[in-house]
């Protein structure tokens, strides 16, 4: 029967029961912050509603949108860069995870020596041997140190994964965002296209009244300044459109002056409002914050590696060699344990351990900040959605009503009962008006927008290990 050293045998028990100094309770890493009873459950409790089983864009029912953001998920190479992150994250897991196991080596080699003394006509005087060995190391895991860090690695890949949905969810906003701004701009230099064939065919109206003296070469010279001043809005908008199509081009992947992406100035209707939900959800919604949540756990995890770093640690193993002189002849077994205890380090171990404590202190408040941070967002932008739709009806009236003073103005100045000021005060009125509807019909899409990126979406998960193996290539 073969007989285990008591040292081992403790080791192998330890080992094997798992026995932890520090524990760490995944479930309490939750904000400090009282939100009320929304707050009762932990996140892995919290109901998702179905509709955030698809991505938050396809509720837009834009097929251009959807393209260009599909597209923008394939390409872009900020995304490409994160995916890198979570091969690195996931590199450093296994490593880990691998230290938990025992290390076995090979050792081999072939000696041949000789002194140059002759023993004989033929031969001189040499010596040959050979070696072959196996080497068997285990670090046990005493009181969870290795088990520690390897959880803490999975944690932190974990949060690698979310950090790549929240560039997603980023990325996706900005796409959509460039696309909006871009249907805009298009959209505004159509209206001033439609507004200078207005103010030429007025400036030939007063030209014509002037040159039968019915008017004045006041009204003329007003109509003239009018008509100049919506033609000198056409650069401008040009100009914006060229800029916001290569932001566009570069959030792609693509080339600056690729072919425009974007077909059309129309807007699409906005959507029924999407699933808010209670606070809490966005814990359980947001990628940041659930990326958040896991390196705080993982640091938990590190808290306890460094406090398990001033307790002893148990190595053992065995060799297995075979020598011989010159082939294997002679066989030579042997085991080993080895105990090391941390004796005097001027108190570096403990540091790290304070250390390790404050990371964990500071990571949690930036994990509530995140959190307050969240929800401010998510408020602001349903209010900023609903202030914006007010807008919208607001200057929609006030353009009807702009248009009737328009209309009077014009039929007046015709039947010579005014001049032409009334006339040119309320065109200029109408024109701008007419240009801020179609801004603030992009600025009620931009906050759905922003609503969506404070509430984490919906966002699905890619395939990570497709996106891996595309880098690789």
């Amino acid at each position: 029967m073969m007989h285990i050293p008591p040292l081992l045998a403790l080791a192998l028990l330890v080992s094997l029961s798992g026995c932890a100094i520090h524990r760490v309770k995944e479930t309490a890493a939750m904000p400090r912050v009282e939100i009320g009873e929304s707050f009762a459950g932990t996140p892995s409790e919290i109901a998702i509603d179905g509709d955030w089983n698809r991505s938050w864009w396809e509720s837009f029912e834009d097929p251009g949108l959807s393209a260009l953001i599909e597209e923008g998920l394939k390409a872009n190479f900020s995304l490409q860069q994160v995916a890198a992150r979570i091969d690195q994250a996931s590199a450093l897991a296994r490593q880990a995870g691998s230290r938990l196991y025992p290390t076995l080596d090979l050792d081999a080699g072939y000696y041949l020596n000789w002194d140059g003394k002759t023993v004989a006509p033929d031969m001189e005087d040499r010596q040959e041997s050979s070696d072959l060995g196996f080497l068997l190391r285990w670090e046990m895991n005493l009181w969870g140190r290795l088990s520690s860090a390897r959880k803490a690695r999975v944690f932190e890949l974990e949060a690698s994964n979310q950090d790549l949905l929240d560039a997603r969810l980023l990325l996706s906003s900005a796409i959509a965002e460039r696309y909006f701004e871009i249907k805009e701009q298009r959209r505004r230099l159509e209206v001033i296209h439609e507004q200078l064939d207005i103010n030429v065919s007025l400036l030939k109206l007063t030209t014509l009244r002037f040159g039968q003296g019915q008017s004045s070469i006041v009204a003329v010279l007003q109509q003239r300044e009018q008509l100049d001043e919506t033609k000198a809005r056409v650069p401008d908008v040009e100009a914006r459109i060229g800029q916001t199509e290569y932001a566009l081009d570069a959030l792609l992947g693509k080339a600056p002056g690729s072919e425009s992406s974007v077909l059309n100035s129309d807007f699409v209707s906005l959507p029924p409002l999407p699933d808010i939900g209670i606070p809490a959800s966005l814990l359980q919604r947001r990628p940041d914050l659930r990326a958040a949540r896991q390196r705080l756990i993982a640091l938990d995890y590190r808290v306890g590696e460094a406090v398990t770093e001033q307790l002893p640690t148990l190595r053992i193993g065995g060799a297995l060699d075979w020598r011989g002189d010159p082939s294997f002849g002679d066989e030579m077994k042997s085991v080993f344990a080895g105990l090391a205890a941390p004796l005097f380090a001027a108190g570096e171990r403990r540091a790290a351990v304070r250390l390790r404590k404050a990371e964990l202190e500071g990571a949690l408040a930036s994990y509530t900040d995140n959190f307050l941070s969240a929800w401010v967002e998510v408020e602001s932008a349903l209010l900023l959605e609903r202030k914006q739709q007010e807008q919208l009806i607001l200057v929609e009236q006030q353009l009807f009503s702009a248009q009737r003073l328009l209309t009077e103005s014009r039929n007046r100045f015709s039947q010579g009962l005014t001049d032409y000021l009334p006339v040119f005060t309320s065109l200029n009125i109408v024109q701008n008006l007419e240009r801020d509807i179609v801004s603030s019909r992009r600025s009620v899409l931009s906050a759905r927008v922003a609503l969506h990126r404070a509430l984490g979406g919906p966002i699905l998960n890619p395939d990570i290990s497709g996106l891996l193996s595309s880098l690789n290539e």
